[in-house]
């Protein structure tokens, strides 16, 4: 059973990490709504897709935020903890970096849990269900999206359709006006009734319409005809050749990561597992490297730790390109760079605890 100074320790960097992860998160999805609405805007995303595609967002930028988020608040919560003394009091009491480990552990043990599930399965679950809607809405049937009693123009912008109704299986309409203009030619057409209809052979979409009248003529010249028909078929769109969609390596699942022989995917799934991996190793580190001298300020160390997790990033995108390259040996993979900053954290260990990795210093019950 944890003691209470070790309970209070690990309530205080919960709340630092969770207010670091949330401030955090609202900015980047901030930004990552501005660029959804701007791809829905020119025409990259349909408007229907856009709480899926917000989502696999949202998916993601928590997943690599887990280790910025809580690495940062643990530094906050150390650096207050230094600043008001409270450190040094525990310290004389016999409290050492043993004990302050083990309020981390109580932490960071199911957000490392929960930062796996994450990375290597939810992320790639949402960013496969994003790419479905949005594919799905892009090849949605052009009667799909018509409303009732307004003008609706169809995908190619050949035709503007109004229509006093739509059946609930969106396959009758009822009272149509048809609008369409061909090489000069001004064609109108009105009609009680009217059905879409696929065509087996081609697959070509049309809308049959009947009985009704047609118009046709040109802008400005006195000459026009009128066509009375029991029904005919207007092209609507053209049969799509639809080719089967290929999944990028982040959209796969890891079962399809691990089978594939493709190095891209062997990438990938390294990736995924090193995310939680530096989520550990950061935590450990923030402990020494939150250390702040009396005459510092409280946020005196957040400007190392930022450096320290772009440095570590960056060595992690450096070696994701020169893997994918096939410039290191794929069993190197990512862990050189976990060693040289597990082998950092040592390093500060070892000098704040003059050569010893943990003091032994008694535990206050």
């Amino acid at each position: 059973m944890p003691n209470i100074i070790t309970r209070y320790l690990a309530l205080e960097i919960l709340k630092s990490c969770c207010a670091t992860v949330l401030i955090l998160f609202i900015i980047l999805m901030s930004n990552a709504l501005g660029r959804v609405l701007s791809d829905i805007a020119d025409g990259d995303v349909p408007q229907q897709a856009l709480w899926p595609v917000l989502l696999s967002q949202s998916v993601n930028i928590f997943s690599m935020l887990l280790p910025i988020g809580f690495f940062l608040g643990i530094v906050f919560a150390f650096g207050r903890l230094y600043k008001d003394h409270e450190m040094v009091v525990m310290q004389s009491c016999g409290m050492g970096y043993r004990h302050f480990y083990r309020s981390i552990l109580l932490v960071i043990v199911p957000v490392f849990l929960l930062s796996v599930y994450t990375s290597v399965w939810l992320n790639s679950q949402v960013q496969r269900s994003a790419k479905n809607s949005v594919d799905r809405e892009k090849n949605s049937h052009e009667f799909e999206q018509i409303r009732a009693g307004q003008f609706n123009q169809s995908k190619n912008g050949d035709h503007v359709f109004f229509m006093k109704s739509v059946s609930d299986d969106r396959l009758e309409l009822s009272d149509i006006i048809i609008s369409q203009t061909n090489r000069g030619l001004m064609i109108l057409e009105t009609a009680k009734t009217g059905r879409h209809k696929t065509d087996e052979v081609t697959g070509d979409l049309f809308l049959v319409v009947g009985p009704g009248q047609r118009t046709e003529g040109r802008a400005g010249e006195k000459e026009y005809r009128i066509i009375d028909f029991e029904q005919h078929g207007i092209l609507i769109e053209k049969k799509k050749n639809h080719q089967k969609q290929v999944l990028r390596e982040k959209e796969k699942s890891p079962g399809d990561l691990w089978r594939s022989g493709r190095l891209n995917d062997k990438v990938e799934l390294q990736w995924r597992f090193a995310i939680p991996v530096v989520l550990l190793l950061l935590a450990l580190l923030a402990v020494p490297l939150s250390y702040i001298a009396p005459r510092q300020g409280r946020y005196g160390k957040v400007g190392y730790a930022l450096l320290v997790y772009i440095v570590y990033f960056n060595l992690l995108a450096y070696t994701r390109a020169q893997l994918e390259a096939e410039s290191f040996p794929l069993v190197i993979n990512f862990w050189w760079v976990h060693l040289g900053f597990l082998l950092l954290t040592l390093g500060l260990l070892l000098k704040r605890n003059r050569g010893s990795l943990f003091s032994n210093r008694l535990v206050l019950r």
